[in-house]
């Protein structure tokens, strides 16, 4: 619960501001003779503060020690809406850039793994998401309609990757269109191992992804159902607010599943090293 300005909103309008700033004082002496465009920049994007903001000023602690966050805005439509409008009032910035540019700014031993969380569908946000992922980690319930769901999901993920295939060459410096995960793997969630048909399902999950399916699935319990109650995690519930068998089960789980989780990111963590 942050400010805008904290959000990811704000890592994008701050880098509007900053490379603006650049690039009309670079046009400005140029040796060429060419008068280059100077670029204005409304005072509802300068007059907020953001260029002051430093890169840590985005990275918000959490109730873990180990684990910081960049806040989602969160009004979601507005952002891709404001990306937009930022390449129409400097159409030489880029929205990929000003991402990179972020990340390249913070050290490299200030962080170990950058976790993507975004929405289940192939939009602006997934695709960036996707295309800057290593592993990838996808979600599922175990009804039909949801396996209908994730498989379409797939299917148009390929097709998405493809044709961005189709740029190789037209792509900044460094990037490139050719796609390759480390690891692929598929969770089910909210299962119930006593649901034959979410023992049916499982197995056309195994079927259609093989050995791409992980081993232990999240189970549905009482404790899963009141976690929007509580607005908290599992790890972060009190037990007393349920009874002991119920944060029992949920727990062991949850643990199986982060377990293979960690295995699963140590093996492509040993590919990816130089």
């Amino acid at each position: 619960d942050v400010p805008e300005e904290y959000t990811v909103w704000g890592i994008m309008a701050r880098d509007l501001i900053r490379e603006t700033e650049r690039m009309n004082a670079t046009s400005a002496g140029a040796e060429s003779g060419t008068a280059l465009p100077q670029r204005k920049l409304p005072p509802s994007v300068t007059g907020m503060g953001l260029n002051g903001l430093r890169i840590t000023d985005f990275i918000k602690p959490t109730c873990w020690p180990t684990i910081d966050l960049i806040p989602s805005c969160a009004n979601a439509a507005f952002v891709e809406f404001a990306s937009a409008q930022y390449r129409h009032m400097n159409p030489e910035w880029s929205f990929f850039a000003a991402i990179q540019r972020y990340l390249d700014a913070i050290p490299p031993d200030a962080f170990d793994l950058v976790i993507f969380d975004c929405p289940p569908a192939i939009g602006y946000q997934s695709m960036n998401a996707v295309f800057a992922a290593d592993v990838l980690y996808i979600p599922s319930g175990p009804g039909y309609w949801e396996y209908d769901s994730t498989t379409s999901f797939i299917g148009q993920l390929s097709e998405a990757l493809e044709d961005l295939g189709r740029f190789s060459g037209r792509l900044p410096d460094g990037a490139s269109a050719d796609k390759v995960f480390a690891d692929i793997r598929f969770l089910l969630t909210r299962f119930e191992p006593s649901n034959d048909l979410h023992r049916a399902m499982q197995k056309a999950f195994g079927q259609v992804f093989k050995s791409h399916v992980a081993d232990h699935p999240i189970e549905m319990t009482r404790a899963v159902e009141q976690s929007g109650r509580f607005l908290s995690s599992i790890y972060e519930m009190d037990y007393r607010q349920m009874t002991r068998e119920t944060w029992r089960r949920a727990r062991v789980s949850f643990d199986r599943a982060y377990d293979e989780f960690r295995a699963t990111l140590t093996g492509a963590w040993s590919k990816l090293e130089d």
